[in-house]
């Protein structure tokens, strides 16, 4: 980038992979409100929990009609890291095991859900630290990551913590590299 350019047009050549994939899902995602369920929209860890008995589905204030996939897609993120534990999840909820059309279906979900969660964390991020002049995009991977965690270099729960998972959300809703689950997030 230049030497005197506005931050306006950095941030703009910066974003426009993101916009063009977003401008992308608008176009192909097939939106039927007649498909649309009771979702809890929110089921990351912390909102489930297990009493020894029962598993309950808490703050519920993310509810709404939505598309049914949407639900599914942020349990596949945070619970189920691998292909193998991703089949076995989607065999449990669909009764069956999902076909080519079922992934066609589910990747938008998936696309858009992480777009949301870039957001979230991103916003929360800013509202605990003050705005962040940040215009680089660039995250590490998940392994990257959770080495910097073991080690100490990047502390679970910390505003720059979400600011790091917002951008590995970011990354994740534009190339499907599965985003780290949102545990470190919220310790």
């Amino acid at each position: 980038m230049g030497v005197g350019m506005p931050n306006r047009l950095i941030r703009t050549r910066c974003a426009r992979p993101y916009t063009e994939h977003l401008e992308h899902i608008r176009e192909t995602y097939v939106w039927d409100s007649a498909n649309s369920v009771s979702s809890h929209n929110d089921p990351i860890p912390r909102n489930i929990l297990f009493d020894g008995v029962r598993l309950w589905l808490i703050d519920w204030e993310s509810a709404y009609r939505n598309d049914p996939l949407v639900d599914a897609a942020i349990m596949l993120d945070n619970f189920a890291p691998s292909p193998e534990l991703a089949g076995v999840l989607l065999k449990a909820w669909l009764g069956r095991a999902p076909d080519e059309a079922f992934f066609e279906q589910l990747a938008p979900a998936r696309a858009l859900t992480r777009l949301y969660y870039a957001g979230v964390l991103l916003s929360a991020s800013a509202a605990a630290s003050g705005p962040i002049s940040d215009d680089d995009l660039s995250a590490p991977i998940l392994p990257e990551f959770q080495q910097a965690v073991q080690e100490g270099r990047i502390k679970p729960g910390t505003p720059a913590t979400k600011h790091i998972l917002g951008k590995m959300f970011l990354n994740s809703f534009l190339t499907n590299v599965s985003p780290p689950g949102l545990e470190d997030a919220v310790k």
